[in-house]
């Protein structure tokens, strides 16, 4: 059996990015990679994500259903391998309460890049040990990385939504070839 690697999907409500990035993650890759989701805000906790963002994934074909709000927590970011951040923001966020996260925490837009550059680099091996392998290379290779934020959709029309999903398959279709090498 293969061993599981754990992917935390952070913005602020828990309503738009990260649920988006979460689904299209988990609809690019299998079992064996575990993807989950929370907010840094408490606001919107155990709320379903947004509309438009359910009908853009389900336009896309990623499954939208049983998404309910999370608010990010200690235990969240220690069950995760890698967290991936919206925005800035969200990452001083999680390095002022969480700081030994930061080795793991990067702009999901910035580790779509590194993936794409260091997928030929990793070791073969299961996902679990492709994964942490991404991690400590994209660590070392963080400075070389202009950071990209993904905007926030939140009350805009459907086709911001729709350039906050694009933007986000464009990032995490490398990372999934990274991690499963078989897409």
């Amino acid at each position: 059996m293969t061993a599981l690697f754990s992917v935390l999907h952070v913005c602020t409500g828990n309503i738009c990015r990260s649920p988006m990035s979460e689904r299209i993650l988990d609809g690019m890759t299998g079992e064996d990679v575990f993807n989950h989701g929370a907010g840094i805000s408490s606001f919107h906790e155990g709320e379903n994500m947004q509309a438009n963002a359910m009908d853009e994934l389900e336009s896309r074909g990623y499954d939208p259903d049983g998404h309910r709000a999370r608010h990010l927590t200690r235990a969240h970011v220690e069950a995760s391998d890698l967290i991936l951040a919206a925005t800035t923001g969200h990452l001083e966020f999680i390095a002022e309460r969480y700081p030994d996260a930061v080795a793991k925490t990067f702009l999901v837009r910035t580790f779509g890049r590194m993936a794409a550059d260091l997928a030929d680099s990793l070791p073969d091996g299961d996902i679990a040990v492709r994964g942490k392998a991404l991690v400590a290379a994209a660590e070392d290779r963080r400075a070389d990385y202009d950071e990209i934020n993904l905007s926030d959709p939140w009350g805009m029309q459907r086709a911001v939504y729709g350039q906050i999903a694009e933007q986000l398959e464009e990032a995490l279709r490398p990372v999934a070839l990274a991690l499963e090498s078989r897409l």
